[in-house]
């Protein structure tokens, strides 16, 4: 919660320096002779800054209202989801809503979903699930991606996730031998290299240019308009209204044998 607030206060800092420069007509210099000297100054943040009152005054109405809004319990989770390699219960829960969501809106099958094990930031306990707990799961705006794939790059993408130690995925089963892919199914089906297979996963993953399984950036995309975080406060609260808890189990999605 603590770095919601920072995140709070930087923002109404960063709008007031721009409602400052609009406001005095701030004109950048024509060439670079008109440039002035500026010096430079470290300054360590530490115990020894002191807490300016009138900012904390100034942000105390947006805390209580962020605090009553993050407080506010969505779901309950009947299960201790945590994340890990190769596999975890976290990785399947968000993966398959991931699915599940693009499905949705594609109005059609996806056949699989990827995220980064990276990207999911703590667990969700067993219990009641809060607002603020999904942010803290997912603080990132990633926007859900949907992409389009042969056989043949689903087999080059198996073969980056399993060399990494594993992500989260559904839809997609791996085994590793010996740092080599053994095996690779979609939904328990063998892979065409020949056939079209569709991937959800995040624009951020599918970034062109990332060294981490860099084969996503190297296809088009279709942005669906909704970021990963709200996909799971969705589904967190469908299920809710359900009178059902979240769950999720490690399945053997990834094999990994040294």
């Amino acid at each position: 919660m603590r770095s919601i607030y920072k995140n709070i206060v930087f923002s109404i800092l960063l709008v007031s320096a721009l409602t400052f420069l609009e406001c005095h007509q701030f004109k950048a210099p024509k060439n670079s002779a008109e440039f002035l000297s500026v010096e430079s100054q470290n300054i360590s943040l530490d115990s020894t800054i002191t807490e300016d009152s009138s900012l904390i005054k100034m942000i105390a109405p947006y805390q209580t209202e962020l605090e009553a809004r993050m407080n506010v319990i969505i779901g309950k989770s009947a299960v201790n989801l945590y994340k890990g390699r190769p596999e975890a219960p976290l990785n399947n829960f968000v993966t398959d809503l991931m699915r599940k969501r693009a499905s949705k809106e594609m109005e059609q099958p996806v056949d699989i979903a990827l995220t980064n094990i990276g990207g999911l930031r703590t667990t969700i306990p067993k219990g009641p699930i809060t607002l603020g707990k999904i942010y803290e799961v997912m603080p990132f705006e990633n926007e859900l991606v949907v992409i389009e794939f042969t056989g043949e790059q689903v087999r080059n993408l198996a073969q980056e996730i399993g060399a990494s130690g594993g992500e989260p995925l559904s839809g997609l089963q791996i085994t590793f031998e010996q740092g080599q892919l053994t095996d690779v199914t979609v939904d328990g089906k063998p892979i065409i290299n020949e056939k079209k297979y569709t991937l959800v996963t995040t624009d951020y993953l599918s970034s062109p240019g990332r060294k981490r399984l860099s084969i996503l950036g190297t296809v088009s995309r279709v942005f669906l308009g909704i970021t990963l975080r709200q996909a799971i406060i969705d589904e967190v609260k469908e299920l809710n209204d359900l009178d059902q808890e979240i769950s999720a189990q490690v399945e053997n999605r990834i094999i990994i044998n040294e």
